[in-house]
């Protein structure tokens, strides 16, 4: 009788663990995808020899494998090593071992650095692809698990992104004296602050400082309250909204514009940099409980009441403004209307991360995990997927976003994700023979129809992500510089797949000291289920809390765990709908595409607005909004007036955003169409270029009070939009008749020339809420990543030739908008 989509997931997740088919011990036939044409079994076939410890794996798999590698790899036991009874679980663990070795370089390159010359440095390389160390990159793989493989690299790694203002850069009265600047590495319009989750640095940096004792961590954390205390204070004066309560810029690691925002966005970055994203925003959160905590241990008090004040208001607004009740998910992030409107789409590493950092009420954690969609061999990394986008962030999965989503799931004991993501990791590092960089989204495969775009082997995240698995996840072990903490998750599934009285993680350290943790495994039990902890023993001896340095000894240290009786979870995932492998815009797993605004204009009924024509023949319906506030929901019709517009003195900003009739699923919003009101002004300042110096922009009049929104009108093309360091960051100041003074941080992000033009593009804004009077405008310098000192052997402009943070200045926009 043929299966149910929904049965024929179920089977096919069943099948990666094992289960529903006989295997032999030392293969495994991973199922293809149901609906992927001509799609083939594949089996990974792993062989020992040696004593555990030393042993020597020969794995070979008959997938096809990325650029043709190698379709076997030998791997030689070394450093950590788990014995567990299951061969190819054991060798997966050794492989990731491995990996980690092959990422520990003495030197890094890339071609934009140091004229492409080896970097001396004691380091983690990215991956087999990227020899560089990038910041997002390396922290979440330290944070994973890798920080406490090699604390000392990690050190070394973390410092190696962080700087200093170079010569001659004018430091902000707001950073702290001697502090230091985390790298925002290149990217989007020439990097921070359009990209700002340089803060994901936090979470490395307490990974490394939970692996470290003594001397050794006073000294990194003296340098790295230097470097968040400096990153916080200018992130506080140029991304964060106190309207919203939350930090601007693109979400973490998300970064390739086009692949998870709007299409329109690419030639207007300046409202991506006016976003709000949740990851971002976490990574933030992070930042400021460990920079209080760091404030605390060096004895200032008041500045550890600052930053935990910031973080407990961002908390709050983090929840209130990412969660998404219908969806029952944080959303990915706002848009940059005047009132931040929730976008329908969604990442798992925000949630995941939000989860983890304890910024998320429990039942809402659970919400996260039983309504996150998973597909047949792992979550992709967004949902739903954006139309006619190729494959590397949009449409896939990311091994390391996997396991934090496996993390995030096993500390609230939603058993149905851990197992689901389990799999989802052994599948990947199995059948690639290597920890992949990405994977096609429904066939899990390093290379199917038009992506990934890239895809490295041995990414250090996705290294990270597999140890941290087993060592913490499944093994329970939890660094901290005061001690460790035992806390392993075993369900019932993973149990199945042990042999043998117990499985042994051995050969970890800490505080030079051996240890080896035995879980000893309890009577098997069906899948569904949890084990909980029922007593730890440390050489024999019960123990409660944290095991410290002073309890162990000389020698090998064996901790052993016992469990109680199996606890039945009832956790359920959602399943994505069976699709066609090769669909780029099926309705039930993609958002509609993006329309567009094809004429608003004002008539004597209101505004009027004509939607263009949609791209293809889905049915959708329409949601209106104005200035980010929903006006008119389930349109049919391509027209609609809005019947009660604002007053004429108000500048107003119109978008649409078009649902699946069929799905309810919806779409990015449009661009938006903008109606300047009557007190709106522009200044023309012939096109000047605002270099290092203040440039005076002009006297402007407000003849009533409100709230207005400034900006500028310029051309940035300095660099290529998709990269760089050389965003153009400036203070925008208003100085009033009476001598009072208002100020905000605008962006001018890279543009991209048409053809041989130059276009002109208008600024982020910046908000004020003004008495009427006359005020002078002018740009002050502030300062972007090419004022830091790690891009002095940076080639492209703001490097090795001298920072660079400019603009060519068109004019200056005025206009009053909706508030107080």
């Amino acid at each position: 009788m043929p299966r149910s989509p929904r049965a024929m997931l179920t089977f096919a997740a069943l099948s990666l663990l094992g289960i529903g088919t006989a295997q032999a011990a030392d293969s495994r036939t991973y199922a293809p995808y149901a609906a992927e044409p001509g799609g083939k079994a594949a089996t990974v076939s792993v062989s020992a020899t040696g004593k555990p410890g030393a042993r020597t794996f020969h794995l070979t798999s008959t997938a096809p494998q990325r650029e043709n590698a190698p379709s076997t790899r030998i791997i030689a036991e070394q450093g950590p090593f788990i014995r567990t009874g299951d061969n190819l679980f054991d060798a997966l663990f050794a492989q990731a071992v491995d990996d980690a070795r092959l990422a520990s370089v003495s030197s890094i390159k890339d071609e934009w650095y140091n004229d492409r010359q080896p970097i001396p440095c004691p380091c983690f390389e990215t991956g087999e692809k990227w020899n560089y160390v990038w910041t997002r990159d390396l922290s979440y793989a330290l944070d994973l698990g890798l920080a406490g493989l090699d604390p000392r690299r990690a050190v070394n790694s973390l410092l190696f992104k962080t700087g200093s203002l170079r010569p001659g850069v004018p430091v902000p009265p707001e950073l702290p004296p001697g502090s230091t600047q985390i790298v925002q590495d290149t990217g989007s319009g020439g990097s921070w602050p359009v990209s700002s989750d340089r803060t994901s640095w936090a979470l490395g940096a307490e990974a490394a400082l939970a692996n470290l004792q003594g001397a050794e961590r006073m000294e990194f954390a003296a340098k790295a309250f230097d470097a968040l205390r400096g990153t916080l204070e200018a992130d506080r004066v140029a991304i964060f909204d106190a309207r919203s309560g939350l930090y601007k810029g693109e979400h973490s690691f998300l970064d390739w514009r086009e692949q998870s925002y709007a299409p329109w966005v690419r030639q207007n970055l300046s409202a991506l940099a006016e976003t709000k994203a949740l990851s971002t925003n976490v990574t933030q959160y992070r930042a400021l409980r460990l920079a209080a905590r760091l404030a605390r241990d060096f004895g200032q008090t008041a500045v550890a009441a600052r930053y935990d004040g910031w973080a407990d208001a961002l908390a709050v607004a983090i929840d209130a403004g990412f969660w998404d009740a219908g969806a029952g998910l944080y959303a990915t992030y706002t848009s940059a209307d005047l009132t931040p409107s929730l976008i329908g789409k969604y990442d798992l590493l925000g949630n995941a991360l939000a989860v983890l950092s304890g910024v998320v009420p429990a039942d809402r954690a659970t919400s996260i995990f039983d309504r996150y969609p998973f597909a047949p061999f792992g979550p992709s990394v967004v949902w739903p997927q954006a139309p006619g986008e190729y494959v590397y962030h949009n449409r896939a999965q990311w091994p390391f976003v996997t396991a934090y989503a496996v993390r995030a799931a096993a500390q609230v004991g939603h058993v149905a994700a851990v197992d689901r993501g389990l799999a989802a990791l052994e599948r990947a590092a199995a059948l690639h023979l290597s920890n992949m960089e990405n994977l096609e989204w429904l066939t899990g495969k390093a290379q199917f129809d038009d992506g990934p775009e890239i895809n490295s082997r041995r990414q250090l995240w996705s290294v990270g992500a597999y140890y941290g698995i087993v060592v913490e996840t499944i093994f329970g072990w939890h660094a901290g510089a005061d001690g460790v903490r035992i806390s392993p998750t075993l369900t019932s599934t993973m149990r199945d797949r042990f042999t043998g009285a117990d499985s042994v993680l051995s050969n970890l350290d800490y505080a030079g000291r051996k240890v080896e943790i035995a879980l000893i495994l309890p009577p098997k039990h069906g899948p569904g289920a949890r084990y909980p902890v029922a007593s730890v023993h440390l050489n024999g001896t019960p123990i409660t809390g944290l095991i410290t340095a002073t309890q162990l000894r000389d020698g090998i240290n064996r901790i052993e765990v016992r469990f109680g009786s199996p606890q039945e979870s009832g956790s359920t995932v959602t399943d994505i709908p069976l699709i066609d492998a090769v669909s780029h815009a099926e309705p039930r797993a993609f958002m509609p595409w993006t329309p567009s605004i094809a004429e608003a204009g004002r008539s004597a009924r209101g505004v009027r607005l004509d939607i263009a024509p949609p791209r293809d023949r889905t049915p959708v319906q329409y949601r209106v909004l104005r200035d980010g506030v929903t006006l008119a929901e389930d349109l049919a019709g391509q027209s609609w007036t809005d019947p009660a517009p604002p007053a004429a003195a108000l500048t107003a900003c119109y978008s649409v955003v078009a649902v699946h009739v069929s799905t309810r699923i919806a779409s990015q919003p449009s661009a938006p169409a903008c109606l300047r009101g009557d007190a709106a002004q522009t200044l023309s300042v012939g096109r000047k270029a605002v270099l290092g110096q203040t440039l005076q922009l002009g006297a402007v009049t407000l003849p009533a009070a409100g709230r207005y929104a400034l900006g500028t009108l310029y051309d940035n093309h300095i660099f290529a939009l998709n990269t760089g360091i050389t965003n153009a960051v400036k203070r925008l100041v208003l100085l009033g008749a009476d001598g009072t003074r208002h100020s905000a941080i605008i962006q001018m992000p890279h543009i991209e020339p048409e053809g041989d033009k130059h276009p002109v593009r208008p600024s982020t804004r910046a908000i004020f809420d003004l008495p009427a009077g006359r005020y002078q405008v002018a740009l002050e310098d502030f300062f972007n990543m090419s004022g830091l000192s790690t891009n002095i052997t940076y080639s492209a402009p703001g490097g090795s030739a001298g920072p660079v943070n400019e603009a060519m200045i068109e004019a200056l926009t005025i206009d009053k908008v909706a508030g107080p």
